[in-house]
């Protein structure tokens, strides 16, 4: 036999051992790629649920700022001017906080 022959001869016994491995790691890979999709499937979900909650919990936030400062105009209420500056520095600065937060988590930048 000449070494053409063997190396051919080998080449045919080992031919479905190959094919075999090259399916497997293509399973695997389209696994792995399916698993990535998923994940980004729920992380999408997940981000649109916490999105509506945080809207909600501003706008009641706000409402209820609202109903103090109106409470407070009309005689309802009675706090310094001092407290109210201080009710709505902090409301406002609470309120572009969470949306910056919110806003960075959404809508960041995936490094390759």
């Amino acid at each position: 036999m000449s070494i053409e022959q063997i190396i051919q001869n080998e080449a045919n016994s080992s031919l479905p051992e190959v094919k075999e491995r090259a399916q497997d790691e293509l399973k695997e890979d389209l696994r792995k790629k399916q698993l990535a999709n998923d994940g980004i499937m729920q992380d999408i979900g997940e981000r649109k649920e916490y999105t509506h909650r945080i809207f909600v919990l501003i706008c009641m936030w706000l409402i209820l700022v609202s109903i103090i400062l109106i409470a407070s105009g009309n005689g309802n209420l009675h706090y310094s001017d001092t407290v109210l500056v201080t009710l709505l520095t902090t409301t406002t600065a609470n309120v572009i906080g969470l949306f910056v937060f919110v806003a960075k988590y959404l809508f960041q930048i995936k490094s390759k």
